[in-house]
């Protein structure tokens, strides 16, 4: 099916399918985040809210809810969820909606945004205000989500799409697998193994990439995601808000421009180029003038996202794009209570389909366990989070370690073991946008989630129906054991295998 396609379906499930059941969150009255008592009261705050229904209650119930979809593919369980989350919102939103423009006539809250994908909104507020939130029709939790930010506003541009000419690629030609050396991680993951003897090169898969900055050049342009709904004119042609979203969206400065940072001239800046040099891992092409194939899935398509304090809008436009899995290479830490709603948030879009990779954080030498790994990396179950080791399997040391623990108020498990696996993530060689091969390196996990998220997205592409739940328990049961005999903190379960994995998905089809 095709992406359109599957954008048609969706909106046909939103509007005809039965919604499926609603839980309620657990607790008496209304929960106020403890942080909000220890800022000034003058202070304005973002401040995010839990309305009383969500599809997954209480903080144990995604591996309950997912038991229950044990029989439904990933196709029909996105559709289901995703009318079901847009719904519970419209209704709570119904509910609440005169009150909260009230608050907003009066100047007790600003910038006011509903979500659907955890069903509540978003405002900025002061502690004042907080206590006037507290008596909102459904309203049952208020997390303090830290200061406003100013930032500037994205300067205008001819092409807002930031790509020049090169946005306009047409798509690459059919992947041949041996025209172009393959650089040695993906030998090293058997990735060339799943090209040639299975055939499989992430052909009908959308890779999501969080990041802060994107540079186009001729390894990823070929790749490029194009919303079919969405044109290049300064208008918003597909009528979800965001004017000119044809690749990607930056939801702070809101623009489609995803170049923050143009690459200075000289030799490559790693800084500059961390967009690039994910996306090349996922799913980067050799060419003419390219002449290495940096990609585990070539054949996939990406587009971009950047947020800062947007996520849930970043999330709700991977959904509905079709997004079959979501990289973030970064790390939030001290977020205290405010973890729950990251981790709900990702819950809920693992339930929409959706295959959330990170790698496990480069805080080893300076943090202590169990905070080494952070939001989003230390999520359970609804982020996949890959350690970092050498190109001779030797634990790289900044690497951070599990375990990770949950003591916030709504996640209570204690400590929980991370990470899932283990890729590589020391000297890998830096791409260029000018091409040529690499001749210089970069380190770091932020390349280690994205070798994991190529391999999901082979997974995928050999069997699109495998849940994210069923994905992860693939994928930890093929890994190569590269330390201490089963899981260690240190490289999860091992190395990942690549050829294993997704020929154990192509099984289950």
């Amino acid at each position: 099916m095709s992406r359109l396609g599957i954008l048609v379906f969706l909106a046909c499930a939103f509007n005809c399918q039965a919604k499926l059941e609603m839980e309620s969150l657990p607790g008496d009255g209304v929960w106020v985040d403890p942080r909000f008592k220890k800022t000034n009261p003058e202070n304005r705050i973002r401040t995010t809210v839990w309305f009383e229904k969500q599809f997954l209650g209480d903080g144990a119930a995604f591996l309950r809810r997912a038991k229950e979809f044990a029989g439904t593919g990933r196709t029909k369980l996105r559709s289901e969820v995703l009318s079901t989350l847009k719904a519970a919102n419209a209704s709570s939103r119904k509910a609440s909606q005169e009150q909260l423009s009230a608050l907003t006539r009066a100047g007790t809250i600003s910038s006011l945004h509903y979500t659907w994908i955890v069903n509540g909104f978003t405002c900025t507020t002061t502690t004042r205000g907080v206590e006037k939130l507290k008596t909102i029709t459904g309203v049952k939790k208020i997390f303090h989500a830290g200061p406003v930010r100013q930032l500037k506003a994205a300067p205008a541009q001819e092409n807002p799409s930031g790509g020049g000419k090169s946005a306009a690629t047409p798509g690459p030609a059919p992947f041949d697998p041996d025209r172009y050396d393959p650089l040695w991680y993906i030998g090293k993951l058997k990735v060339e193994r799943v090209w040639k003897e299975l055939g499989v090169t992430g052909k009908g898969i959308l890779n999501v990439i969080h990041d802060g900055n994107f540079i186009h050049s001729p390894w990823v342009d070929g790749n490029l995601h194009r919303n079919p709904g969405e044109k290049e004119n300064n208008r918003d042609d597909d009528g979800n808000g965001l004017a000119d979203d044809r690749h990607g969206y930056d939801f702070t400065r809101a623009t489609g421009n995803l170049t923050r940072r143009p690459l200075p001239p000289g030799r490559p800046h790693p800084s500059v180029l961390h967009g690039h040099q994910c996306v090349s891992i996922i799913c980067g092409r050799g060419s003419e003038g390219y002449p290495v194939q940096p990609g585990l899935a070539p054949d996939a398509k990406w587009a971009g996202v950047i947020a800062i304090n947007n996520i849930e809008q970043a999330v709700e436009w991977a959904i509905e794009q079709g997004a079959d899995t979501y990289s973030m290479s970064f790390s939030r830490p001290g977020l205290g209570n405010y973890r729950s709603h990251w981790r709900k948030l990702m819950e809920h879009g693992a339930f929409c389909g959706v295959h959330f990779v990170s790698g496990a954080g480069n805080f080893a030498r300076d943090q202590p366990i169990p905070v080494q790994m952070r939001i989003p990396e230390d999520i359970p179950h609804a982020v996949f989070a890959a350690a970092g080791v050498q190109r001779d399997l030797s634990r790289t040391p900044f690497s951070s370690q599990g375990p990770v623990e949950w003591k916030t108020e709504h996640y209570r498990e204690g400590r929980v073991n991370k990470p899932e696996v283990c890729a590589f993530n020391f000297r890998v060689p830096l791409l260029s946008p000018s091409g040529g091969k690499p001749t210089t390196t970069c380190s770091g996990n932020s390349f280690a989630g994205p070798m994991f998220c190529g391999t999901i997205a082979l997974m995928l592409s050999a069997n699109p129906e495998l849940k994210p739940w069923e994905t992860r328990e693939i994928i930890i049961r093929t890994a190569t054991d590269v330390a201490d005999k089963g899981f260690d903190s240190q490289t999860g379960h091992g190395l990942i295998n690549a050829f294993e994995a997704v020929k154990q998905a192509r099984e289950r089809k």
